[in-house]
């Protein structure tokens, strides 16, 4: 994690990830208590973005395409991507269920059994997935639209580095998660960034 102040008292903590209860996370609340300066990305930017359907909401009050999304707590449509929904949840954990013995299973995993809901979303039997890593706004990609979407999420989320995961149905992309950055998977020329 490292920490920026940026001219005109404002503060930017970056950090590969703000989940709820970590160390960037508390770094945050500090900063936002003490009110010196303005903080970004902000507590509930962050708690926001680490939970799907209100990432989406989020997301599509703002102009971007979203892929649609319903809350279940039993099965789920064939194919669809299923992510679980609570605060300690990992939105980069998703699951494709393609049949109803999958569904099921998933369902009971991602529930806990019925203990919390999950997401899902509805796909076609033909869709791409696809991931990257946004940096202050910026993606390395030729992609016209990637680039205008990733602006967009970091104009709304205000977190400088964050992980989009979309879902391209007949050459139209859709944001289907926010999650953190894995360093580990970076590319050299996101390192580059």
């Amino acid at each position: 994690m490292s920490h920026t102040t940026i001219k005109d008292g404002i503060d930017c903590v970056i950090s590969k990830d703000y989940f709820y209860k970590t160390e960037s996370y508390y770094k945050l609340i500090s900063k936002e208590i003490s009110g010196k300066n303005k903080v970004f990305p902000s507590s509930n930017d962050v708690l926001d973005a680490y939970i799907v359907p209100v990432a989406l909401k989020r997301a599509e009050l703002a102009g971007i395409p979203i892929l649609q999304w319903e809350i279940s707590s039993g099965e789920v449509p064939n194919p669809s991507i299923v992510y679980s929904v609570n605060y300690f949840s990992d939105p980069s954990t998703y699951y494709i269920v393609k049949n109803r013995e999958e569904s099921r299973k998933i369902s009971k995993h991602v529930t806990n059994c019925g203990k919390y809901p999950l997401c899902y979303q509805k796909v076609p039997e033909n869709f791409e997935m696809v991931n990257f890593s946004i940096f202050f706004g910026q993606v390395c990609t030729e992609n016209e639209n990637i680039k205008q979407i990733a602006n967009k999420i970091y104009q709304t989320f205000k977190i400088p580095l964050i992980n989009a995961l979309f879902v391209i149905i007949d050459d139209k992309i859709y944001l289907s998660s926010l999650s953190p950055v894995n360093v580990s998977k970076l590319s050299k020329e996101e390192k580059l960034m």
